[in-house]
C-alpha cells in the first residue's frame, strides 16, 4: 500500500518534469516558424513609426485597409529582440511554453489529483503541439483554458466571474483568438438557463459580462475596427492551409481524441445500482454538468473546424475533463509540499537553462546559402522581389529594404492580392500576366517549387545565384 501511494504521487511529477524537459529543448531549437519572423518585423514598425490605428505595409503588394490583432506581443517580441536577439525571442517562447504547461495542470488540478492532472496536461501539449512555436496564439490557448476554467468554477459557485471582462481586454490586444472567450462564456450563461434550478439573477450577471467582455475588445488601442479585422479572418481563411480541416493521419489528434473520450465518458457515465443498492462513490448520481457539457461540444467543434482550432480543443478539454473526472474521483487532495517544489521548482529551473542554451542554439535564424544576404542586401532599396510566400516573413525582417510581393500575414492584403498570390505560386492560368503586373525586378524562390522551375526552364529567367534549396532569378530583357 506505501508502494503504491508512493507512485500515486511520484509517478505523476515525474511525468510533469518529462514535459517541462521537452518543452524546454523544444525552445531552445532554433526560430524556424517562418511566422515569427513577420511578427518581428510588425512589431518593430510599431515601435517605430506605425499607429495601431492606421499601421502602414511592409510591401506594396499588400494593401488592404488592416489593424494590428496582436501588437502587444509583437512589441514585446520586437524589444526583446532589440536587446537579446533571436535568443531572447526563443527565451520569451519557452517562458509561453511553461507558462502554458503550467496553467493546464493548475486549471485541471484545482479538480483531480495529480495523477489525472499530469496525464491530461500531457495529452493537451502533444495535441497541440503544432501550434506550440513564437507566435502569439500561445498566449490564446493559455487564456482559453483560464476562461473555461473561471466560467466552470461559477457554475459551481454561482459566483459571477466579473473579473473576466478585463482579461478579455488583454487577450484583445494580443490575438485574435478573443471571441472564443466570448463563445465559451456564452456557452456558459446558455447551460445556467437551461438549469432545472435556474436562477434568472445569475443569467443576468453571466450574460453581462459575456456582453461587457465583447464591449471591452472595442476600447483597446485598436479602437472598434478590431471588430471587423476579426470578421474578416473569415474571408481569406482558404488561402491559409492552417485554417484548412486537421489531416485525419496526423498523429497528434490521438491525443485530442484520448481527451475529448476521457471527458465525454466521464460525463455521461452516471454509475448504476447494484444488488446491494446504489454505488457509492461521490458523484455517480449527480445530474450533468450542463457547462462542461456544453463546453465539451464547443470542443469539439474546434476539433473539427481548422488545423489551427485543434490547441483551442485541447486547452478547453483539459478544465472540462478535470471536472468531470471530478464527479468520480471525489475532492482533489491538498498540494503536498512535495509537489509544490516539483511543479514550481520545475519551471523556476528550466527558464534559467533555457537562458544559458539559447545563445548557442537560437541567436540565428535558419540558414540560407552564403551569398543570400549580401546578394539581397546589395538590391536598391525598395526593389520588388517575387517570393515564394514561406520565404517572405524571412525577408521582410532580414531585408526590410526590399519590397516582397507576398508574405504570410494575411491582414495585410486584399482577398484579390490573396488570390493573386495563389494563382502565380500555383501557375494558374494567366499567371505570366500576374507577374507582369507586379513589375518585379528579381526572384527569389525555390528552384524545385513549381514557379522556380517554370521561370528558368519555361520563361528563361537568368540565373543569378543557386543553390539547392534557393534562387535568384532576373527576368530576361523584354520578358515583363
Amino acid at each position: 500500500m506505501r508502494t503504491l501511494t508512493l507512485v500515486r504521487r511520484v509517478a505523476p511529477l515525474i511525468l510533469l518534469l518529462v514535459v517541462l524537459a521537452v518543452l524546454t529543448v523544444r525552445a531552445a531549437e532554433q526560430l524556424d516558424n517562418q511566422d515569427t519572423y513577420f511578427h518581428l518585423r510588425f512589431g518593430h514598425e510599431l515601435l517605430g513609426e506605425w499607429s495601431l490605428r492606421d499601421p502602414g505595409s511592409v510591401s506594396s503588394f499588400a494593401t488592404a485597409d488592416w489593424v494590428p490583432t496582436q501588437w502587444l506581443p509583437q512589441i514585446t517580441m520586437a524589444a526583446v529582440e532589440d536587446r537579446a536577439g533571436l535568443a531572447g525571442v526563443a527565451w520569451l517562447s519557452g517562458l509561453a511554453f511553461l507558462a502554458l504547461a503550467l496553467t493546464l495542470y493548475v486549471v485541471a488540478r484545482r479538480r483531480v489529483e495529480p495523477l489525472a492532472a499530469a496525464p491530461l496536461t500531457a495529452l493537451a501539449l502533444v495535441a497541440s503541439s503544432s501550434g506550440l512555436s513564437a507566435r502569439p496564439q500561445v498566449l490564446s490557448y493559455l487564456l482559453v483554458a483560464v476562461t473555461a476554467t473561471a466560467w466552470l468554477a461559477a457554475a459551481r459557485s454561482g459566483r459571477t466571474p466579473w473579473w473576466l471582462v478585463p482579461l478579455t481586454w488583454v487577450w484583445a490586444c494580443c490575438h485574435g483568438m478573443w471571441p472564443v472567450g466570448l463563445a465559451i462564456g456564452g456557452v456558459a450563461v446558455l447551460a445556467t438557463a437551461l438549469r432545472p434550478d435556474r436562477r434568472w439573477d445569475r443569467v443576468a450577471r453571466g450574460a453581462a459580462v459575456v456582453a461587457l467582455s465583447g464591449l471591452a475588445t472595442l476600447v483597446t488601442p485598436v479602437g472598434p475596427r478590431l471588430l471587423g479585422a476579426v470578421v474578416a479572418v473569415d474571408e481569406r481563411r482558404e488561402f491559409f492551409s492552417e485554417w484548412g480541416r486537421p489531416d485525419p493521419g496526423d498523429p497528434r489528434l490521438l491525443a485530442l481524441l484520448a481527451l475529448l473520450l476521457v471527458a465525454a465518458a466521464a460525463l455521461a457515465w452516471r454509475g448504476t445500482d447494484g444488488p446491494r443498492g446504489p454505488r457509492t462513490l461521490r458523484g455517480l448520481r449527480e445530474s450533468p454538468d450542463l457547462t462542461a457539457l456544453g463546453l465539451l461540444v464547443l470542443a469539439g467543434g474546434c476539433t473539427v473546424a481548422s488545423g489551427r482550432t485543434v490547441p483551442v480543443a485541447a486547452a478547453l478539454l483539459v478544465p472540462v475533463a478535470a471536472t468531470a473526472l471530478h464527479r468520480h474521483l471525489g475532492d482533489r487532495p491538498a498540494w503536498t509540499r512535495l509537489e509544490q517544489v516539483v511543479v514550481l521548482g520545475g519551471v523556476a529551473l528550466a527558464l534559467p537553462v533555457l537562458a544559458a542554451v539559447v545563445p548557442h542554439t537560437a541567436d540565428e535564424p535558419p540558414a540560407r546559402p552564403a551569398w543570400t544576404d549580401p546578394a539581397l542586401a546589395a538590391l536598391p532599396a525598395g526593389t520588388p522581389v517575387l517570393n515564394d510566400w514561406n520565404l517572405g516573413g524571412w525577408l521582410m525582417w532580414r531585408h526590410p529594404q526590399l519590397d516582397p510581393v507576398m508574405h504570410g500575414y494575411g491582414d495585410t492584403f486584399t482577398v484579390e492580392e490573396l488570390r493573386r498570390n495563389t494563382d502565380i505560386l500555383a501557375l494558374r492560368p494567366g499567371w505570366r500576366t500576374l507577374v507582369r503586373e507586379t513589375g518585379v525586378s528579381y526572384a527569389l524562390v525555390r528552384p524545385r517549387s513549381p514557379l522556380g522551375r517554370a521561370l528558368v526552364d519555361d520563361e528563361g529567367w537568368r540565373v543569378l545565384h543557386r543553390s539547392p534549396d534557393l534562387v535568384l532569378l532576373k527576368p530576361p530583357p523584354g520578358w515583363m
